[in-house]
């Protein structure tokens, strides 16, 4: 706004030697022509100064509110900091959970698998077990019939 106010070079201006050569009417003319130029500068000065004045009150008067906002803002930074270091060590002890509960699914897994075979184990001894008692008992009672009809003759 002041660029404009401000008069143009030598347009109002006059150098002495041009003055020299001007009636007192058209020198007269020139000094009210460069008065009312000074006169627009000063107003249109003025007239900033009281923009820019307004413009300073109007941020003093939002600065407690523009600092209250930077200070949550910090504090939501810090917090969103905190948070996000809680969830990357909670993702890294799921990540580690999840690898254990894998590596004992498998034991799982390998237990289940050696019980169900030493269970076919047991199973197939006992039955081999059975079988050789079994076989003991009707060689035993083979032997034992001859002998006991040997005891019964030689008794009477």
């Amino acid at each position: 706004r002041l660029a404009a106010a401000a008069p143009e070079p030598g347009s109002t201006l006059v150098s002495v030697r041009a003055a020299a050569g001007l009636s007192r009417t058209e020198l007269y003319a020139k000094y009210e022509e460069a008065v009312a130029v000074v006169h627009e500068c000063k107003h249109a000065r003025e007239n900033a100064e009281a923009e820019l004045e307004a413009v300073v009150r109007d941020i003093n008067a939002k600065m407690p509110r523009i600092l209250q906002q930077r200070q949550e803002y910090e504090e939501l930074t810090e917090a969103h900091d905190a948070l996000s270091l809680r969830l990357h060590a909670a993702m890294e002890e799921g990540e580690a959970a999840t690898e254990r509960e894998a590596g004992e699914r498998a034991g799982r897994k390998e237990a289940e698998q050696q019980v169900q075979e030493l269970s076919q184990a047991l199973s197939d001894t006992q039955r081999q077990l059975q079988l050789v008692l079994h076989e003991s008992q009707r060689r035993l009672s083979v032997t034992e019939t001859p002998r006991s009809a040997r005891h019964s003759l030689t008794a009477t």
